[in-house]
């Protein structure tokens, strides 16, 4: 058979069985059911060896147009949340990146990943900026990959099934049942569209690989809150970037990541759900000190990821006042102390 019409039939499928799980999850009402179901479709696709894979033009603009999604709930407010926990913030944040560092340092104990691998693999954050930088590191980006991926799915089949769970037990309700989805389109959407591109390109010229979400949300934001232009992102634009996001992580697992790291799953996952349980912890103090609801904590605390969070959190109404400000606190110090902490760490245990 020839390859392009195998390559095309595989792409048919893959989208037929996400549009399957899309519609089991949805009618469910689990939250995030445009990011879970190609995620899952792409993992069963990807773990057959199809070698497909989304074009990065599409998931960069995906992402871009997530953080533009993003600067529509930033405000002067959301700096004023900040403000006003702000020790708790840093607390939060300075001890997930030294769990993370002592997770990474059991796990190199314990396994045979080599060089700072490990390390890389357990930083919190975006995972495609870990995946980005740590081969500069001496880590092997394969496997760094592997652990930060296996990790995302963990966050968001966790986070989806707190979110269904405070659903049915509190009122929330899936933004997809109560809003429009094809509005009529206006020059909002454009000028949302171009502030994603531009970003985007932005962050390609830097070489900025964690900017796609970060570069179009500051842009956008910035702009928002001067009066510039008025952000719009319908649902329907909302749903293409999810389906592309989790497709995309889907698909990164393959056989042959599997086997190079077989091995050792049953310590990383031991240290993603050691990691998942300290940030669920980390979630209920935050509820007894700041006495917000616990869905909104986790999403805040969660170890997944900006996009994936910020997903579920517009899908549940969560308080994107609270969430942000910690996401991107966590974001920017992983980035920032990340490297030192590799550096450090790599020395300490002798790494090569």
């Amino acid at each position: 058979m020839n390859q392009n019409f195998r390559t095309l039939l595989y792409w048919i499928g893959v989208l037929v069985l996400s549009a399957l799980f899309i519609s089991v999850l949805y009618y469910k009402q689990i939250p995030g059911a445009f990011l879970l179901g190609p995620m899952l479709a792409g993992i069963i696709f990807g773990l057959n060896n199809t070698n497909l894979s989304v074009a990065k033009p599409l998931f960069n603009l995906s992402q871009g147009i997530l953080g533009c999604l993003t600067a529509e709930a930033i405000t002067a407010n959301v700096i004023y949340s900040l403000m006003s926990y702000w020790q708790l913030a840093f607390i939060i944040t300075g001890s997930t990146i030294i769990i993370s560092a002592l997770l990474g340092s059991i796990l190199y104990r314990f396994s045979s990943l080599p060089g700072s691998t490990a390390i890389w693999g357990v930083m919190p954050g975006g995972a495609s900026a870990m995946v980005g930088i740590s081969g500069d590191y001496g880590a092997d980006p394969r496997l760094v990959a592997l652990i930060q991926y296996l990790r995302v799915i963990f966050v968001v089949f966790m986070l989806a099934s707190f979110a269904h769970f405070f659903s049915e037990h509190h009122g929330i309700q899936s933004s997809t049942q109560s809003l429009e989805i094809f509005p009529k389109p206006s020059l909002n959407l454009i000028y949302t569209i171009l502030v994603a591109i531009i970003g985007v390109y932005i962050t390609k010229l830097i070489k900025f690989p964690s900017g796609r979400i970060l570069l179009p949300m500051a842009i956008g934001a910035i702009l928002q809150i001067n009066g510039v232009l008025t952000l719009e992102t319908p649902q329907w634009l909302l749903m293409i970037c999810s389906g592309s996001i989790g497709l995309s992580v889907g698909l990164r697992f393959n056989v042959v990541l599997i086997k190079l790291a077989i091995k050792t799953l049953p310590i990383i996952l031991m240290t993603i759900l050691l990691m998942l349980v300290f940030c669920l912890v980390q979630a209920i103090v935050m509820h007894f000190y700041l006495g917000v609801d616990y869905l909104t904590c986790f999403l805040a605390t969660s170890p997944g990821g900006l996009d994936t969070s910020v997903i579920i959190a517009l899908d549940t109404h969560s308080n994107l006042e609270l969430i942000l400000p910690l996401q991107i606190l966590r974001f920017f110090s992983v980035l920032v102390f990340g490297p030192i902490l590799a550096r450090y760490l790599s020395k300490k245990l002798n790494l090569s």
